[in-house]
């Protein structure tokens, strides 16, 4: 797999030359690759730069839309990596997802995440959930022998809609509401005390809830590792497959980075429960968040599950799939603000922030 030493693009490394020459502060700089469509083909962009203190973000083909750009970095740090471990016997497992801070202490992220598993004829729910604030949180900080003390731990708190009455032996279902609420054990220490994440919603949104097909779409959320040679399937329509390996393909999408992978819209948010982009992921990037061009959070990515029961791994999109998400305009994912967000987190400026979502008719 990459390492940091071997992942730098070459603008990073003569950056790393010309700090090393001028005494300057070092910059840190993440990207994430997304595939384009019109090409056909692998392009990286979309960095983040870090130079001791601030984050910065350097959107290519943008005509310099400061609102875009400082939406993304608003959002950006409300973002963490989960690490969901499975216990059986004397074997474990661990799988990753992504979710969101709603505040310092809760977690909005995918119900399909924390799906048992079955170890034989036997299903096993997950046994310990951890969240890691870190860029880049490596699997190596989420290791049993060895975890970071950077991790907290969350437990779950509800996953999907009442009605849908999941235990912890279900898996999720088609018809479930994917969406999950953590409540961490300490707050995350880089958020300031009940400091929200703000969706930018106002009333006025639900009257252009209707994004025209093909809208350009930004995911924000982490990658996780791809292991094996047929991780590699899912791209075999790409015009330099033939040139692709498991190691390239982890280098261009930067895992285990928080980063801004880049889309479109490919059918309508007005009244389906879940909505399709072609943004890039791989497995572990459920529960990223979705944002417009205008800055506003529209949903959660949930990825496209397989059918292999106990799996929680994504399908890469290809010329016949693409990833799904949940858009907050739909009466699902009100009903979930309703029944779980606001009245769990007692806040009131997330109450605030929300309000126009939940207070919406349910039957629009």
């Amino acid at each position: 797999m990459p390492t940091e030493l071997n992942s730098s693009s070459s603008s990073e490394e003569q950056q790393f030359g010309l700090n090393q020459i001028n005494k300057i502060p070092e910059y840190y700089s993440t990207e994430r690759a997304f595939f384009n469509f019109e090409a056909n083909s692998f392009e990286r962009t979309y960095p983040y730069v870090y130079d001791g203190s601030n984050w910065q973000i350097s959107l290519p083909n943008m005509n310099s839309d400061s609102k875009v750009m400082s939406s993304l970095l608003a959002a950006r740090k409300f973002v963490v990596r989960i690490g969901i471990l499975y216990e059986h016997k004397s074997t474990t497992k661990m799988f990753y997802g992504s979710g969101f801070l709603l505040t310092d202490r809760f977690v909005l992220t995918c119900a399909h995440n924390f799906d048992v598993v079955e170890w034989g004829k036997e299903k096993v729910p997950h046994s310990k959930i951890n969240i890691c604030c870190c860029d880049p949180a490596n699997e190596s900080l989420f290791s049993l022998s060895n975890p970071s003390p950077l991790l907290i731990e969350a437990k779950l708190i509800c996953r999907g809609l009442y009605k849908d009455k999941m235990s912890d032996y279900d898996y999720t279902q088609s018809s479930t509401t994917d969406l999950a609420l953590l409540e961490l054990s300490k707050p995350a220490t880089h958020l300031e005390k009940n400091e929200c994440f703000n969706p930018k919603l106002t009333s006025s949104s639900f009257l252009s809830n209707s994004y025209p097909i093909n809208s350009k779409l930004y995911l924000i959320g982490y990658n996780g590792e791809l292991q094996d040679i047929d991780d590699l399937m899912p791209y075999k329509y790409l015009n330099d497959f033939n040139n692709l390996s498991v190691d390239k393909l982890n280098l261009y999408h930067n895992v285990n980075d928080k980063s801004v992978s880049v889309g479109r819209l490919i059918n309508s948010l007005i009244t389906d429960q879940y909505s399709a982009h072609n943004c890039t992921t791989l497995p572990g990037s459920s529960g990223s968040l979705m944002i417009d061009p205008t800055g506003k959070f529209i949903g959660v990515h949930i990825g496209v599950t397989n059918s292999r029961r106990g799996k929680t791994d994504e399908i890469f999109f290809t010329k016949e799939t693409f990833n799904k998400f949940i858009p907050i305009y739909s009466k699902e994912f009100r009903a979930f603000i309703d029944e779980t967000i606001l009245s769990t987190i007692h806040n009131d400026t997330l109450s605030k922030n929300w309000k126009y979502v939940s207070t919406q008719d349910m039957d629009d």
